[in-house]
Order: structure tokens, then sequence, then C-alpha cells
């Protein structure tokens, strides 16, 4: 099967470079209906050209990129994006953002022209340029630091009792509650505050309300 025809926005700073890659998309039977140097040009070109694919410079005079990407996908998700940067290690460090961006692929303008055409007819059968360990890490939550880390190293039980510190409970009510003995809630309350590396329980509170929403804490479950 014939690879689909594509309506291509080329958006490049370098007229050297963008003349060439146009000569080349067009010969692999490709339209490029606009080619813009800027982002003026850009804004233009996406509302004139009704493009079915971006290729866009990373560094695009009047444009934030990865921004730009951001934009496109909220608002035509169906759109592949090809984002373009100098160099080849330029390239490997940007994969992840330009992942969560939206774009479809990152490139460094260093490749033979088969290189994009290639690229173009993925992206335009639906796939991206990313390779599956790229889009996992880009897929991991960041990693958490501070007291929000700490709170992670508690345990379930733990965690219920730290909320109610954070509620004001003094030990005697948290063991009546969850029925256990004064001592082993004062215990939980010591370890609690060793844990998080703080002077005193009210101190445990405060981060508990500070930073349990950002924390991934352990699932609820019985703790002998």
């Amino acid at each position: 099967m014939a690879p689909r025809r594509a309506r291509i926005v080329l958006a490049d700073q370098q007229t050297l470079f963008r003349q060439s890659l146009a000569y080349h998309l067009t010969n692999g039977g490709h339209e490029v209906v606009v080619e813009a140097e800027d982002g003026d040009a850009l804004d233009r070109g996406m509302i004139e050209g009704e493009p079915d694919l971006l290729i866009l410079d990373r560094y695009l005079p009047g444009v934030d990129s990865l921004a730009y990407i951001r934009m496109l996908n909220a608002l035509q998700p169906q759109l592949p994006v090809l984002l373009l940067v100098a160099y080849e290690h330029e390239a490997r460090s940007l994969q992840s953002a330009a992942f969560l961006a939206g774009a479809g692929g990152c490139l460094s303008k260093d490749l033979p022209p088969s290189s994009y055409l290639t690229a173009v007819r993925r992206l335009m059968e639906g796939g991206v340029l990313f390779s599956a360990d790229v889009m996992r890490r880009a897929a991991r939550p960041p990693a958490l630091s501070g007291p929000a880390a700490r709170l992670q190293e508690l345990t379930p039980r733990e965690v219920e009792i730290l909320q109610l510190v954070a509620e004001g409970i003094g030990n005697r009510e948290i063991a009546e509650r969850l029925d256990i003995s004064y001592h082993t809630a004062m215990k939980h309350v010591s370890n609690i505050i060793g844990k998080l590396k703080v002077s005193n329980r009210m101190e445990a509170g405060l981060i508990f309300l500070r930073h349990a929403s950002s924390a991934l804490l352990p699932d609820d479950r019985d703790e002998v």
C-alpha cells in the first residue's frame, strides 16, 4: 500500500535546511503546504494550510515549541507533530519532554532524507517515534523528595495514626479509636516522628497536612 500523502507545515528557522527538507518531502510524495521561518508565519500557516502534520524547529523564533505542542495537542490531538533539533545528543535528551508535550517524535537535523520520510510515514499511520523505554520513563510520576518522600516510608498503620495526630487527637484517644494499647499508640507516634525527622507530634501533623496529597501513601490494610 502506498504511503498516505501528507499536507505538511514545515516550520524551521534555517532557510537552507528548510528548503532542502521541503524538496525531499515533496519528492517523497508529500505536499509542503507552508514553509514558516518564525512564529507569525507558523500561526498563519496552521490556519491557511490545514495541515495533516507539523514539522517544528525546537528553536523557531517567537515560539516556545514545547508549549506550542501542548496547545496543539489539546486543540487538535489528531495532528501529529515532529520536533526537530540541531544535534543527535539534544534529540536524545529531549525525548521525554517531547513525548510528554504531545509530540509524535523528536529527531535531529543531521539525518539522511530517508529518515524524515520514514518518520512522516509512521506518524501519518498513527504511530510514534519514541521507544517503549522512553515512554515508560516519561510516564512515571516524578520522584518525590523531602517530607513527601519520607511520608512514603510510613506503614499503613502509621499513616492512619498520623492522620489522627494531624487532627489534634492525643495518644490515649488514638489508642481507644484503634483498639490498641496506650503504650502501642505512643510507640507508633515515636516511630512516626523518627521517620519524618521532626522534633514533635505537631511538626509531624503539619507535614501530613501539607504533603499527604502529593505523596503516594500506602494503601490502608490491616496490620498486626
